[in-house]
């Protein structure tokens, strides 16, 4: 997997892709620049890091419908807007997707410095979080159904004796998973098994049911 950010540039209009390409250049940064949304889109793979700085009105895609046609395949890349012709409406759709920043031509330089920064920064931070959930998935699929199951009622706070009766097993099978869980997940300790179910959180439901712990 490629490791060093590239910052992909896209806009109809060549000095301008020429002029910000410059500018990230000189701050050692790899660029590569393209003409359009669907140039780009061809040309793009999940697991280039990085960040795109697109123009919103162009031929073909705007930047926005760019950003929302990521989303759409899941690429998670940060992203940059420029425009000439901001609206409020087309600002609010593009942060609800995640634009990093919008940016009003005439750009100052500085402004898009610390865009791009913040956009790798907040690349690497993503792909980190990926790798961690990738990790807790494996574990997690080292778990049989039983201890599966335990586990769930543990990050909901459950005391052993309400999932040994939730799950009509005994305490005992249930005290055996619990140390398989933590064992196999990696954790010594519930809040920690906590922090894997969030990054679990399409597998293990981590919201709590109705209140049975009375004893």
């Amino acid at each position: 997997m490629p490791t060093t950010p590239t910052v992909f540039i896209i806009d109809d209009d060549p000095a301008a892709r020429e002029s910000i390409g410059m500018l990230i250049d000189s701050l050692g940064l790899k660029t590569e620049q393209f003409s359009s949304a669907e140039e780009f889109l061809s040309a793009f793979s999940a697991d280039r890091c990085g960040c795109v700085i697109t123009d919103v009105r162009m031929l073909g895609l705007s930047g926005v419908e760019l950003q929302e046609r990521l989303l759409a395949v899941g690429y998670r890349i940060p992203v940059i807007l420029i425009t000439a012709h901001a609206n409020t409406q087309t600002t609010v759709r593009a942060m609800r997707n995640g634009a990093v920043t919008f940016l009003d031509k005439p750009c100052k330089e500085q402004e898009i410095v610390d865009a791009v920064n913040e956009a790798i920064a907040l690349d690497a931070k993503w792909r980190a979080e990926d790798i961690d959930k990738e990790e807790a998935e494996r574990l997690y699929q080292t778990c049989t159904e039983g201890e599966k199951d335990v586990m769930r009622l543990m990050v909901q706070g459950k005391a052993n004796k309400v999932i040994a009766r939730r799950l009509d097993v005994s305490l005992r099978t249930v005290e055996a998973r619990r140390h398989n869980v933590f064992k196999k997940m990696g954790v010594d300790n519930v809040p920690d098994l906590v922090r894997l179910a969030i990054r679990l959180e399409q597998d293990i439901d981590s919201t709590g049911g109705e209140d049975d712990d009375a004893s």
